[in-house]
């Protein structure tokens, strides 16, 4: 029997380090990726993440997605 691949987690306190370099709160992530206000707040409290939404935060935080991308075999601490 073979493991199903897990699914990508991202390193949501990065993110939110990066946005307080910025002084933004989630709603201007959220204006400056062109995402709606939920989806960065789901995806903040990891509810839904997808490579899509996290390539669109990332980007409008000035990075690459890998930045906050964090490993499938490396255990998530919440």
């Amino acid at each position: 029997m073979q493991d199903s691949p897990r699914k990508p987690t991202f390193d949501v306190e990065k993110m939110l380090d990066d946005m307080a370099m910025r002084g933004w709160l989630a709603n201007d992530l959220a204006r400056i990726a062109g995402v709606a206000d939920m989806t960065v707040y789901r995806f903040l409290k990891r509810q839904t993440q997808t490579n899509k939404i996290a390539k669109k935060l990332a980007e409008a935080l000035g990075f690459s997605v890998r930045r906050y991308l964090i490993s499938a075999k490396q255990p998530v601490v919440h």
